[in-house]
């Protein structure tokens, strides 16, 4: 007997998608419009997802700060269907956010960022000191030991 595929069979799926370079769209506490989010990291036991925000110009408070204006990532509409336009990823302000808050109805995977995109998203958030020792080597591994070992 073949077992068929139903939609309750495939809500794994989901699930599944929660990992690094993965783009959800929804509503986040504190914003009036829903926002894309960045997975950039997960950790091992996939209680906390580390992400950025995808925002589409740079705010003008990160404008005047040089440290927090590095870390914003240009994406480009041309490499990704679910961009309307031109956005910035915001790797400056990395967000440790519940593995649940992916999963709400409420929230809908759009895509998958390129390697590359992904690599430099990763790695702007080492570099953008706003985690602790201890959050870099939860969500990075092995290459939080490379880049700790780098400062």
């Amino acid at each position: 007997m073949v077992k068929k595929n139903t939609l309750s069979s495939l809500d794994h799926l989901k699930d599944l998608s929660i990992a690094p370079g993965a783009v959800f769209i929804g509503p986040w506490d504190g914003i009036d419009h829903e926002k894309y989010l960045i997975v950039a990291a997960v950790n091992p036991e996939r209680i906390l997802v580390c992400s950025v925000m995808i925002n589409s110009q740079v705010n003008h408070y990160i404008m005047n700060r040089p440290k927090m204006l590095a870390g914003q990532l240009k994406l480009k509409v041309t490499d990704y269907d679910f961009l309307k336009h031109d956005s910035f990823a915001n790797c400056a302000q990395p967000i440790k956010a519940s593995f649940e808050h992916f999963m709400k109805e409420s929230v809908r995977y759009c895509g998958l960022l390129n390697e590359a995109d992904l690599a430099k998203v990763r790695q702007l958030i080492l570099a953008s000191g706003m985690l602790t020792i201890d959050d870099i080597r939860q969500f990075f591994g092995e290459e939080a030991n490379e880049s700790t070992d780098m400062a």
